[in-house]
């Protein structure tokens, strides 16, 4: 079997993070495959050793982190659209870092940094960006790239910078807001790194994140000319859910039309709730939003005598909860295939069949469904799907101790674990991870 080409578009390297949310520790979630061999043909693919080291040029196609309740999962990918919101807010000069989110269970943890830093892969090149925050200000920021060896871009601490190609003398006269972040503005300065900025904040609008159910979300079936509602009802039909077509019901033109635009709105709508408002009335075209779905109808004798159709808010409650959740993301993660987008999903197997979950994370680990290598990230309860053709170093595990500090942990950082080791059975047997205590006792 021949593996997919190497990566040229967008890609995740890792993502390290520290003292935000429920996390206190660093720590990375790495796409970076390791030796194992077990399933490379099919869930890794490779970059060039020109980007990066010969060591470090098999990457993962997928990624699921499990754990209990409150353990941190969603957490992860919180942060990650935090980070995102932080630069998109940022270019629109709100002042969303004045929120920042560091941990909040240590006293002393307000008066300490947060991380937030991602290694990517845009455009056949490495970037490496991160900053750190601290009482809502900008405390550092940095980019790297590499084509055939590792450089700085910019490095900034408060609001002194330094960048490549530009003198001590003209860098101070850029004048630095301690609430914006430069990725974000430095392209209004015409600066020969502007380049090199412009792929790290395309990477990120390209970026695809979802949490929960949103109107706005429909709208991607209509794109690319319907190609994505095509594919969709192929995989509802699989399902077995009886649902035969689905269709898009607008009462109002709305006022979007491209997959980046629908993006960008929803990235705004879900990390940003305290402007939810504002939103909804500069976009109140986009809140008359349904999704009609069709399903066939019978006589007693089984024949088909015709079509109902019954639309997801107007007729709420005739679907069930996951076949709601599984039409709200289907047309991002088709989207993702289609396009070789990052996409991160929260609770993937939220209400669905355990072979429907399956089904998804198996789009990406494939040749055939995934010939451009988009990757997914994804929170998952049912520890079933560990067993089902994951590589150790594609399965992640969060546990929180005592006082409620999150730990995200690769099952590859285990010691004796076997590739015939059934994990969901250790997993269980408490060999991973802490956890919860519910022994039933008189």
């Amino acid at each position: 079997m021949v593996k997919n080409k190497e990566a040229k578009n967008s890609m995740l390297v890792g993502f390290r993070f520290k003292n935000t949310r429920s996390f206190y520790q660093e720590n990375r979630l790495s796409m970076e495959a390791t030796s194992d061999k077990e399933l490379a043909e099919i869930n890794t693919f490779s970059a060039s050793t020109k980007i990066m080291p010969k060591d470090e040029n098999e990457f993962l196609k997928s990624a699921v982190i499990f754990g209990s309740n409150a353990s941190g999962k969603s957490n992860v990918i919180k942060i990650i659209s935090y980070m995102r919101n932080c630069l998109l807010e940022s270019a629109s000069q709100r002042p969303i870092i004045a929120g920042n989110e560091y941990f909040a269970f240590y006293k002393e943890a307000c008066d300490e940094e947060s991380l937030y830093e991602v290694e990517i892969i845009y455009n056949a090149t490495y970037y490496k960006y991160g900053f750190t925050l601290l009482h809502g200000r900008v405390e550092s920021e940095w980019l790297e790239r590499r084509k055939e060896r590792l450089t700085k871009v910019f490095t900034r601490k408060k609001d002194s910078i330094e960048i490549t190609g530009l003198s001590k003398d003209a860098a101070k006269l850029l004048n630095l807001n301690p609430n914006t972040l430069f990725l974000s503005i430095g392209m209004n300065f015409k600066l020969d790194i502007a380049p090199y900025m412009n792929d790290v904040m395309a990477w990120f609008l390209n970026l695809l994140i979802v949490f929960e159910n949103n109107a706005n979300s429909f709208d991607i079936y209509n794109l690319e000319g319907g190609k994505y509602r095509k594919q969709a009802i192929n995989i509802l039909k699989k399902a077995d859910i009886g649902i035969q077509d689905i269709k898009v019901i607008k009462d109002k033109v709305a006022s979007i039309s491209n997959l980046n635009d629908v993006l960008r709105f929803n990235t705004q709508l879900q990390t940003n709730p305290a402007h939810f408002g504002q939103l909804k009335q500069e976009n109140a075209d986009l809140f008359n939003i349904d999704l009609e779905t069709s399903f066939n109808e019978y006589d007693k004798n089984n024949n088909i005598v015709g079509t109902k159709s019954v639309r997801i808010f107007k007729n709420r409650g005739f679907h069930s909860e996951g076949t709601e959740r599984l039409l709200y993301y289907l047309g991002w993660i088709l989207a993702a295939l289609d396009q070789g987008r990052v996409i991160f999903i929260d609770e993937v197997d939220a209400k669905l069949h355990f072979l429907v979950a399956d089904y998804i994370i198996k789009l990406f680990n494939s040749i055939d469904n995934n010939p451009k290598n988009a990757q997914l990230i994804c929170t998952a309860h049912n520890i079933m799907l560990m067993d089902e053709d994951l590589r150790r170093d594609q399965i992640y595990f969060t546990s929180k101790d005592k006082v409620g500090v999150s730990t995200l942990t690769s099952l590859s950082d285990f010691t004796n674990v076997r590739k015939n080791d059934l994990f969901s059975k250790k997993y269980l047997a408490g060999f991973y991870t802490s956890l919860p205590d519910m022994k039933y006792s008189d």
